[in-house]
C-alpha cells in the first residue's frame, strides 16, 4: 500500500499553494488527487455483539483454554482415581543350551536344548487405601473446575480487551470527525480570507496565518486516519482476523446512564467473581491434598487374582528301541550250567529327541501393607498440607480485601465519569454556540483571527474530550461488570 508521509504531504501543499495565486483555492484538489493514492478497501459492518462471537471463537488464548478444559474433563473417571482393577498380561520366551553330566540319577545327560513359554494374567484390585480413590476422584473433579475457572477467566480477559478495543477505534474514528470539522472550519476561514484579500480588505499576513491553520489542521487529520488504522489492527490481532481488515463499526460510542447500588455490587462481586472462584477452588484443592496426606497414615489391602501357564520343550539324547532283541544270561537252572536261564530284551540306543509338555495353575493373594515408621515423612507431610491449606485461606481472605478495594475505587469512578460525561456535554454544547457565535463577529469585524482561533481550539477539545469522557465512562463500567462477574454471567463458558 503507498503511503505518503507528512512531510510529503506539506511539500505538496506547498506546491499548490505557490500554483494557487490569483485563483480560487486548489487546496481541496490537492487533497482529492493525494487521496487517490490511497487503496479503497471494501468495508464489512462490524457490531460489538459480532466482533465478541469472532473473538471467542478465533481468539489464541480462548482455544488453548478450550483444549485445557478438555483434557482435564477426560482426566476426570473413576480409572485415572484408582478404583478400577489393574489388568497386566505378561508373557516371556526363554531358550537354554545345556551340556550335562549330571549328578542326579534322573536328570538327561549330554546336550539339552530347553525352550520354553511363560505367560501370566494378573488382576489387582484396591479393596482399600485410607480413601485415596475417593480423594483422588474429588481432586480430578476440582481440577476439571479450575480448568473452566481459568478458561472462563481468560474469555473475561477477552471479551474485555475486545469490548475496549472495538471502542477504543469508535472513539478514534469519532476523534477524526472532529478533527475533519475543524479542518473544514478552518478551510472554509482561510477561503473566507483569500476572497477578502482579493477585495483588498485583508492582508497577505492575514492569508498567511488562515493557511498555517488550515495546514496544522489537516496535518491532524492525516496523523489521526493512521492511529484510526492502528486502532482497527489492534481490534484484528484480537479478533485473530487478517490484519488490513476494515470495518464499519456499527455501535455508537454512548453510555447508559445506569445507577448502581455498591451493597448490591458488593454481594454479586463475592459470590460471582471470576478470581474468587478460582481461589476458592485452588483452597479446595488444598484442603483435599490435606486428606490425601492423612489417607497415607492408614494400612493398604489389596487382592491379587490371576493365572500362569507355560508351554516346555526339551531336546535332549533319550534312549529308545531300535527294534532289535537281546537275549541275556540272567542265571542256571538249579545251577546247572548246562541249562542256561535267558532273558530276551529289546535293544536300546541313544537318539535325539524332542519332547514336550505344559503346566498351568491360578492364584488368589490379599496382602497388606502399612508404614510402621519412615522418620516421620508421613507426619510431616501432613504438616506440611495443612500448611498450605491455612496459607490458601489467607490468600483468599486478602483477594477478598484487595477485591473490594478494586470495587470501592471502581464503583467511585464510575459515578465520578458519569457526571464528566455530562459535563462535557454541557461544556460542547456551549462551545458549539461560542464558536457559532464568534465566527458571526469574526466576519462582522467584531473579533480578531486570532480570538477566534481560540474558541476554535476550545471548540476542538471540548468535542475530543466529550468522547474521552465517555469512552473513560464506558472502561470504568466495563471494570464494575467484570467485578461482579458479570462479563461470565452474559458470556458463560461451554
Amino acid at each position: 500500500m503507498f503511503q505518503l508521509s507528512t512531510v510529503k504531504f506539506f511539500y505538496i501543499l506547498s506546491g499548490c499553494r505557490l500554483q494557487a495565486s490569483n485563483h480560487k483555492l486548489r487546496l481541496a484538489g490537492c487533497c482529492v488527487w493525494l487521496a487517490a493514492f490511497v487503496p479503497a478497501h471494501s468495508q464489512d459492518t462490524l457490531s460489538l455483539a459480532r466482533a465478541i462471537e469472532i473473538g471467542l471463537a478465533n481468539n489464541f488464548g480462548v482455544q488453548i483454554q478450550k483444549l485445557n478444559v478438555e483434557a482435564a474433563s477426560m482426566n476426570n473417571t473413576w480409572g485415572m482415581a484408582g478404583r478400577l482393577p489393574t489388568v497386566t498380561l505378561s508373557a516371556s520366551q526363554n531358550n537354554n543350551i545345556i551340556q550335562r553330566k549330571p549328578a542326579n540319577p534322573f536328570a538327561v545327560a549330554g546336550l539339552n536344548i530347553v525352550d520354553n513359554v511363560l505367560g501370566q494374567l494378573d488382576v489387582q484390585f484396591t479393596l482399600f487405601d485410607g480413601f485415596g480413590v475417593k480423594i483422588a476422584k474429588q481432586r480430578l473433579e476440582q481440577l476439571e473446575m479450575l480448568s473452566k475457572g481459568n478458561a472462563a477467566f481468560i474469555m473475561e480477559s477477552t471479551v474485555q480487551s475486545i469490548i475496549l478495543s472495538y471502542y477504543q477505534a469508535v472513539l478514534e474514528k469519532e476523534r477524526l470527525q472532529v478533527l475533519i470539522k475543524n479542518r473544514d472550519f478552518s478551510k472554509e476561514r482561510y477561503s473566507y480570507v483569500r476572497l477578502k484579500k482579493s477585495l483588498g480588505s485583508a492582508i497577505s499576513f492575514d492569508v498567511l496565518q488562515e493557511q498555517n491553520n488550515y495546514l496544522t489542521d489537516s496535518a491532524n487529520v492525516l496523523l489521526q486516519e493512521i492511529v484510526v488504522k492502528n486502532s482497527i489492527r489492534n481490534l484484528n490481532v484480537l479478533l485473530n482476523q487478517k490484519i488490513n481488515t476494515v470495518y464499519e463499526l456499527t455501535n455508537p460510542l454512548e453510555i447508559e446512564n445506569e445507577e448502581y447500588r455498591y451493597e448490591d455490587l458488593r454481594e454479586k462481586m463475592f459470590s460471582s467473581n471470576t478470581n474468587l472462584r478460582n481461589q476458592y477452588i485452588s483452597q479446595e484443592l488444598t484442603h483435599n491434598a490435606m486428606r490425601n496426606a492423612q489417607s497415607n497414615l492408614y494400612p493398604s489391602l489389596l487382592l491379587n487374582v490371576g493365572g500362569t501357564g507355560s508351554l516346555d520343550q526339551l531336546t535332549a539324547n533319550f534312549r529308545s528301541n531300535t527294534g532289535n532283541t537281546i537275549e541275556n544270561t540272567v542265571g542256571y537252572l538249579n545251577r546247572d550250567l548246562t541249562q542256561p536261564v535267558f532273558l530276551t530284551v529289546n535293544e536300546t540306543a541313544l537318539t535325539q529327541q524332542t519332547q514336550q509338555g505344559n503346566s498351568y495353575g491360578a492364584y488368589a493373594n490379599i496382602s497388606l501393607r502399612y508404614t510402621l515408621f519412615n522418620g516421620s515423612q508421613l507426619r510431616r507431610a501432613v504438616d506440611n498440607a495443612q500448611i498450605q491449606e491455612k496459607m490458601a485461606k489467607l490468600t483468599t481472605e486478602q483477594l477478598k480485601v484487595s477485591l473490594e478495594n478494586s470495587l470501592l475505587a471502581g464503583y467511585d469512578f464510575y459515578n465520578l465519569r458519569k457526571q464528566l460525561v455530562q459535563i462535557a456535554i454541557v461544556k460542547l454544547q456551549a462551545a458549539e454556540l461560542n464558536l457559532s457565535l464568534a465566527n458571526e463577529r469574526y466576519k462582522n469585524g467584531a473579533l480578531s483571527a486570532i480570538d477566534l482561533r481560540i474558541v476554535q481550539e476550545n471548540y476542538r477539545a471540548a468535542a475530543l474530550e466529550k468522547f474521552a469522557a465517555i469512552f473513560s465512562g464506558l472502561s470504568s463500567k466495563l471494570d464494575l461488570v467484570r467485578l461482579t462477574g458479570g462479563l461470565v454471567d452474559k458470556f458463560p463458558a461451554k
